[in-house]
């Protein structure tokens, strides 16, 4: 057989077997998703992000959520990748303000008690209060909360949060957002009873919440890899 020939074969084997393995072990089960549209046109290019000004840059590890407190004249606060919640006063300097610990502190809210929830990825929804840390919902209806990404608190003490996914956890996100599969979940805390219900079920990468300022309904956010969407949840 000629040189060639070789090494043809051997590239075809190379790449048959790649493929048998990518289909034995791959972690993701995607599914087919129509083509996203094309940019619309209306939206014109502009540049106004070019002008922002970084807060906290250098000294806060991945902040991914933040909130603003107007009646502390506009004190801010976010969690960060090294396990704290950080506050940056109005004259801009930073705080190390409450230690949660961990590595997957993604959104936070206040509580109307003062305290102040956050999602954790890996261990739910928590109350962090001054000295101390509460595991508010670990679980819902009988499954492990996997992914717990974004929440708010209503006037009367429910909290409304995200479960992004309920097949792959935080240090696994890259595989639910390729995936784009419907398993996240919008949750409902409960504080009468201390337990967590599912609200809104089938999300591609459940992500943000934000309750209407009547509180009529709830907004979450899919995070899917065809795009972004928001629902409603009355």
């Amino acid at each position: 057989m000629a040189l060639g020939g070789l090494f043809g074969t051997a590239a075809v084997a190379v790449v048959v077997s790649l493929a048998v393995h990518v289909a034995l072990n791959c972690p993701i089960q995607p599914l087919p998703s129509p083509r996203p549209p094309p940019p619309a046109a209306r939206y014109r290019p502009n540049n106004l992000l070019q002008g922002l000004e970084k807060l906290g840059e250098g000294q806060l590890s991945a902040p991914e959520d933040v909130y603003v407190d107007a009646a502390a004249g506009g004190t801010l606060y976010t969690a960060t990748r090294d396990g704290w919640l950080q506050r940056m006063h109005p004259n801009g300097s930073w705080e190390q303000w409450r230690f949660v610990g961990g590595t997957g502190l993604l959104g936070i809210a206040p509580s109307a008690d003062g305290s102040v929830l956050v999602c954790d990825a890996d261990k739910g929804l928590l109350r962090v209060e001054e000295g101390r840390v509460t595991i508010l919902a670990s679980t819902v209806e009988g499954s492990t909360i996997r992914f717990a990404d974004e929440a708010i608190e209503a006037s009367d003490g429910t909290v409304y949060f995200s479960d992004a996914s309920t097949r792959f956890g935080f240090d696994r996100w890259f595989h639910a957002y390729v995936e784009s599969q419907p398993t996240g979940r919008l949750l409902k805390y409960d504080p009468r009873t201390g337990k967590a219900s599912v609200a809104l079920d089938n999300l591609s990468f459940a992500n943000g919440v934000a309750l209407s300022r009547d509180e009529a309904f709830v907004i979450v956010c899919e995070t899917g890899s065809a795009g972004s969407n928001a629902r409603g949840c009355g």
